[in-house]
């Protein structure tokens, strides 16, 4: 049937019915009739703070936190945790030198991550303040030692670990991941001990026994300046 030609259905008092234009009003969409566009589905209208995933709110938070110049580094640190880590000290440092907040909580930890994560402290010019809570253990401990300003709360646990690799290859290969290793090893030791003031070879024993220090224990070992 032609577009054009079109049934009005009246009611009994001769007015149109539902759906069904009167004067003025243009005639109702209809699906498939060319040259009428089809009528859409009405949306559901949500609140300004509705988010539809997890990740979104997680991205909104970690954006107001950095808003007001917080890190938050929990979990294992790897490469690209630390990349992430970098890019948002570097992104304060830009905006001004007021003193950045960064809240620890790593229980594991690559030694190569953790190192750039304390170069990057090292290297901007605002302050860091380290906040540990939870487990801090192994190479993470280099992130809360490059740290000028370095916080516990009362409950968090520290365990001073030598940093292990494994590697497959040649025997030269071998030689020069292993020499790589120990001169980042070196930095790790050093990073402690200029943070705590003690002797490298009492950290180096430290860390190869593993010990493990409550947070009072940490204050008096150095690695902490204050408690919260």
């Amino acid at each position: 049937m032609d577009a054009e030609n079109r049934t009005i259905t009246l009611s009994s008092n001769g007015i149109p019915g539902p759906g069904v234009p009167g004067p003025g009003r243009p005639w109702p969409e209809i699906p498939g009739v060319p040259g009428v566009p089809e009528r859409t589905a009405p949306q559901p209208i949500l609140p300004s703070w509705y988010e539809p995933t997890s990740i979104t709110l997680e991205r909104e938070l970690a954006d107001r936190l950095l808003a007001e110049r917080v890190i938050l580094v929990g979990g294992r640190l790897d490469d690209a945790l630390a990349n992430h880590v970098a890019a948002q000290l570097l992104l304060l440092d830009a905006q001004s030198n007021d003193p950045i907040k960064l809240h620890l909580s790593a229980p594991d930890a690559d030694l190569d991550a953790a190192l750039s994560v304390a170069a990057a402290i090292d290297l901007i010019n605002a302050p860091v303040h380290v906040v540990a809570r939870g487990a801090v253990r192994g190479a993470a401990i280099a992130v809360l030692a490059a740290a000028a300003q370095r916080e516990a709360h009362r409950h968090t646990m520290f365990v001073l670990s030598a940093p292990h690799f494994t590697a497959d290859g040649t025997a030269d290969e071998l030689a020069a991941v292993a020499d790589q290793h120990e001169r980042l090893a070196a930095r790790f030791r050093d990073l402690i001990a200029e943070a705590t003031g003690r002797p490298a070879d009492e950290v180096a024993a430290d860390l190869d026994a593993g010990r493990v220090l409550d947070a009072e224990e940490a204050q008096t070992y150095g690695l902490v300046t204050r408690l919260v």
